[in-house]
């Protein structure tokens, strides 16, 4: 048991770290995206971030140069990713019922580091002091409240797939896998939480041992089974639709607010260059691609003018 826990993690680290850095790669050799057009643009400066403009509502803009703001980029992107403010505004049903699911997962990675850090000061030989105690203290209420924020979100989640039609439609047997594994994941937390006298004791030493290379009892079977089926997500979440976590930078920064001109970027003039190649089998009539075409074709050819 000892020796199938320390083997799961370091083999869920590994592919966790592999499938994250595969999927980032993969993203970067995709071909330009076409732009959305949607708006607000998070970057925006001036008074056209107050009301979500554009510079493109500028006369001839791509003769000014054009500013952005990385601070208001970055306000944007956290209030996304931590409030998920678009469901909120969009769909508040849904909102209160994923929002305690990520919610108790953001604690749980903030848990998380918190006793890594723990851990990396006891490799060190630092003895544990008042900071340390409260760092600890902390972790011990992060897990808790994140334990029973991921039960009942993913809990609420699997219900209202199940009893809404029209989400119902568009729910797959790995939507309720994922959703009950997490609710599993968490029920096995709050037990090893209640079993134990340190929750954050466990995974402090846990991870020690882990960053040392020493296979030491980690003291718990519901610990032990805890930390089983965690590195076993961490493998498994990234390669299906729930890693949209980590491509979130890219959706927002690259593709919904990639709004600098190509006339100003070399690797996008090229990347174009390369799409306007390919060929089109779209056979509408406003485009007549017919599978012969090029885009380049299809973008310099007026398919309304009369043939001589």
């Amino acid at each position: 048991m000892v020796t199938l826990v320390y083997l799961v993690a370091y083999l869920g680290t590994a592919a966790c770290v592999a499938i994250v850095a595969l999927n980032v790669m993969n993203y970067l050799k995709k071909p330009q995206h076409v732009r959305w057009e949607l708006y607000p643009v998070g970057h925006e400066t001036g008074p056209r971030a107050a009301y979500g403009g554009s510079y493109l509502e500028e006369v001839d803009w791509w003769k000014k140069r054009q500013e952005s703001s990385l601070i208001n980029g970055i306000k944007a992107l956290l209030t996304e990713v931590l409030f998920l403010h678009a469901t909120f505004e969009h769909n508040k049903p849904l909102w209160s019922r994923t929002y305690p699911f990520h919610g108790g997962l953001y604690l749980l990675f903030g848990g998380f580091f918190l006793t890594a850090f723990a851990a990396l000061a006891q490799l060190m030989g630092i003895a544990p002091g008042v900071f340390l105690t409260a760092v600890g203290n902390l972790v011990q209420v992060l897990s808790l409240v994140g334990f029973l924020g991921v039960i009942g979100g993913a809990a609420a989640l699997i219900h209202r797939r199940l009893n809404q039609e029209d989400l119902r439609k568009y729910s797959t047997r790995e939507h309720f896998l994922n959703l009950g594994a997490f609710v599993a994941l968490g029920v096995l937390g709050v037990i090893a939480w209640l079993g134990n006298p340190s929750f954050f004791a466990l995974g402090r030493d846990f991870i020690a041992n882990m960053l040392s290379c020493k296979f030491v009892d980690p003291g718990s079977a519901s610990f032990s089974l805890y930390l089983i089926l965690g590195f076993a997500l961490a493998a498994y979440v990234p390669a299906t639709h729930m890693g949209h976590f980590f491509m979130k930078y890219f959706l927002y920064h690259d593709i919904r607010w990639g709004d600098q001109p190509s006339q100003d970027n070399t690797a996008t003039q090229e990347k174009i260059g390369v799409a306007l190649n390919y060929h089109v089998s779209w056979n509408a009539p406003h485009i007549q691609g017919g599978g012969s075409k090029t885009w380049a074709q299809v973008a310099t050819t007026n398919p309304a003018k009369p043939e001589n």
